[in-house]
C-alpha cells in the first residue's frame, strides 16, 4: 500500500474511534432529549408542558413504552423543567411516613438531587429550584441548583397493593409544581417531528447533528473540554451540523458507521452485564455508582439506553440478571426458584421488589396482572423457617401460587430491587441468591 493509501487508512480509523467516542459520549444527552421531546408534546399521549407536574394515578403495565424498564410499585410524578425561564417551586405535602421521592436529573442523566423520605423527610417542604446561572434571593427556602437549564423530574411514590391506590393517587395530586415568581406563564408545549428514543442508532450521521443541538442548550461542565475540543476537531459540537457539513468521502463513511457501531456496542455491553460470576452472586449484577458517572462514559450510555432514569445506590440498588445458576439464558420454556434464607432476606429500610422484563426490557404481560413481586405482595407466603421461594415461570405453580411472578414465553431478564438498602448492600456485602431451574 503506498504512503497516501496508508494516510487514508490511518485518517478513516481515527475518525471512527473519535466518531465512536462521541457516540457514547453524546448517546445519553440526545436520549434525554428525545424523550423530553416526546413526553411534553401535544400529539403525544399522556404529555404535558415544560414546567408542569404529569402524574401517573396507576401502576405500569406493559402498554407502558416510553421509559425501559419501569417498576410496578410506584406511582410515576413526572416533570421536564426549563430553568432558563426562570427559578421554580417544588411543594410537598406531609406524607405521614409513607415512602416517596423526587428525583433530579441533569440533561446528560446525571442525579444530582434528591427530595423524599430518605433525604428531607416526609413532613410538608416547599424547595427552590435553579438553573446554573441563577444568582437571586431563596426567600428563605432550600435551593437546589441545577448544572444544567434541562432537568427531569421524576417522582415516585410508593403503593401498598390495589386497596392503597386511592390514597396514594390523592396523595401525589397534591404535589405542586410553580414558578417562583407567582406568574402566571404560557404552558409551552414541545415542537418539532418526534423522533423515537428507542432508535438513536438509525439516525446515522444525523446523531452528530442532534446531539450539537441539545450541546447549544446545555452545554457540559468545563471538565469536558478536551473531550469536546476532539470531537469539534471532526465537525462535531454547538450548533454544528456534520450531515450537511461534512462532503461525502472517508470522514463522512467513518462518522456514519461509527454511530452504528457505538449502537451495536451499548447494546452489546448492555445485554452482557450481569454475565459475570462473583461475590454478588451467581449471574447477578447491580452498579453502586449509577446516577453520578463522572469520566464513565460507557457506563452512563448504557444505563441510559437500558435504565433512564435509575436512582443512585442509597435510594435503591438494581441487580439484574438474565441468566440462571448455570450460567444459562432465562427463558419461559424453563421454570425457575429465587430462594432467600431467613437470615438473608433482602436488607432494606423501605422496600424490595422482583421485576420480569421482556428482551426489549418492558414489563410481561399475564393473566393475573403481576408485573412484579415483594414484601408488600399480598399474600405472599414465608416458609416454616422464615426463609421465602419465588417461583417465576410461564404457568402458575401448583404448589404455590402466590408467590408466583409470571414469566414471558421468550427470553427474559429479572430485575430485584432494593429502597433505601443498607449498608451490607451499599458496601456490596450482600451475596444475592442465584435462579435455580426446577
Amino acid at each position: 500500500m503506498s504512503t497516501a493509501g496508508f494516510g487514508i487508512v490511518k485518517r478513516a480509523t481515527d475518525t471512527f474511534a473519535i466518531g465512536v467516542e462521541a457516540y457514547v459520549w453524546g448517546y445519553p444527552l440526545v436520549l434525554m432529549e428525545r424523550t423530553r421531546k416526546l413526553l411534553t408534546h401535544k400529539n403525544h399521549r399522556g404529555s404535558a408542558p415544560l414546567n408542569t407536574l404529569r402524574h401517573r394515578a396507576k401502576l405500569a403495565t406493559p402498554r407502558d413504552r416510553e421509559i425501559v424498564k419501569p417498576n410496578n410499585d410506584t406511582l410515576y410524578s413526572i416533570a421536564w423543567l426549563d430553568l432558563a425561564s426562570g427559578p421554580l417551586v417544588l411543594d410537598v405535602p406531609d406524607v405521614s411516613g409513607r415512602y416517596y421521592s423526587f428525583q433530579f436529573l441533569d440533561a446528560y442523566t446525571n442525579t444530582w438531587a434528591y427530595v423524599g423520605r430518605r433525604t428531607t423527610g416526609t413532613e410538608a417542604g416547599r424547595h427552590l429550584i435553579v438553573g446554573p446561572q441563577w444568582h437571586g434571593e431563596s426567600t428563605g427556602l432550600p435551593v437546589l441548583k441545577s448544572p444544567t437549564n434541562t432537568v427531569w423530574l421524576l417522582g415516585r411514590t410508593i403503593v401498598d397493593g390495589e386497596g392503597d391506590l386511592k390514597a396514594a393517587s390523592e396523595l401525589i395530586n397534591q404535589y405542586r409544581l410553580t414558578p417562583a415568581d407567582e406568574s402566571d406563564r404560557t404552558a409551552e408545549w414541545s415542537t418539532g417531528p418526534l423522533l423515537s428514543p428507542h432508535e438513536i442508532g438509525a439516525a446515522g450521521i444525523s446523531f452528530f447533528d442532534e446531539l450539537g443541538a441539545a450541546l447549544e442548550v446545555n452545554p457540559p461542565p468545563a471538565t469536558e473540554t478536551a473531550l469536546l475540543d476532539s470531537f469539534a476537531s471532526l465537525g462535531i459540537g454547538p450548533g454544528r451540523r456534520p450531515s450537511q457539513d461534512v462532503p461525502e468521502g472517508v470522514a463522512r463513511l467513518a462518522l456514519e458507521q461509527a454511530v452504528h457501531f457505538g449502537d451495536r456496542l451499548l447494546k452489546t455491553r448492555g445485554s452482557t452485564r450481569g454475565a459475570k460470576k462473583d461475590e454478588k452472586g451467581a449471574g447477578w449484577s447491580y452498579d453502586l455508582d449509577l446516577g453520578s458517572y463522572g469520566q464513565n462514559h460507557l457506563l452512563r450510555a448504557i444505563i441510559a439506553q437500558h435504565g433512564l432514569g435509575a436512582l443512585t445506590a442509597e435510594e435503591a440498588v438494581y441487580a439484574s440478571t438474565r441468566l440462571d445458576a448455570a450460567g444459562h439464558q432465562l427463558t419461559g420454556e424453563n421454570t425457575y426458584r429465587l430462594h432467600f434464607d431467613a437470615d438473608r432476606l433482602p436488607p432494606v429500610d423501605a422496600f424490595w421488589s422482583l421485576t420480569a422484563y421482556d428482551e426489549e426490557n418492558f414489563l410481561v404481560e399475564n393473566d393475573i396482572n403481576r408485573y412484579a413481586i415483594g414484601d408488600r405482595t399480598p399474600g405472599l407466603t414465608y416458609n416454616s423457617d422464615g426463609s421465602l421461594d419465588i417461583f417465576v415461570q410461564r404457568q402458575e405453580p401448583a404448589d404455590c401460587p402466590s408467590n408466583w411472578l409470571p414469566a414471558p414465553s421468550g427470553k427474559f431478564e429479572l430485575t430485584l430491587r432494593f429502597y433505601q438498602p443498607r449498608e451490607e448492600m451499599l458496601q456490596g456485602k450482600y451475596p444475592l441468591p442465584p435462579i435455580q431451574r426446577r
